[in-house]
């Protein structure tokens, strides 16, 4: 990992805009994701937001398997997935105010990374312990 690169932590709506619907993103999220590609960034997406792209997916009647949501996000320059791990799990019992589960595990990356996360959740921007780019 490059010391001087920037790091994100990116929920799920981010990098499935990301790869389906560019324009639905940020102009701060659109930067994050330039960033990465041109080795700028190193974005972070937590193994529970390749959870939930494998469900979106297939809600959305384009599944991927988890292998394929896996190289697909390891192909691009500067992003890396992240396990779920001790770290996120002891933060979770600080954001009672985000009500959603997945959330709250994107949420203690970030915080556990002391990066911020680039997200458009209310809920998760609410949380004065997160730093959001939206």
């Amino acid at each position: 990992m490059q010391s001087s690169a920037s790091l994100y932590v990116v929920d799920t709506n981010a990098v499935w805009w990301y790869i389906k619907s560019p324009a639905r993103l940020s102009p701060a999220a659109a930067a994050a994701f330039l960033l990465a590609e041109t080795g700028n960034a190193i974005l972070i997406v937590p193994a529970i937001v390749v959870a939930e792209l494998y469900y979106v997916s297939a809600k959305h009647g384009q599944p991927y398997t988890a292998l394929e949501l896996l190289n697909a996000l390891e192909s691009v320059r500067g992003v890396r997935v992240s396990d779920l791990g001790r770290a996120q799990l002891e933060l979770l019992d600080r954001f009672a105010g985000i009500p959603e589960m997945h959330d709250r595990l994107i949420a203690a990356e970030g915080v556990a990374l002391g990066a911020p996360v680039v997200t458009s959740d209310k809920a998760v921007a609410a949380e004065p312990q997160v730093q959001v780019v939206w």
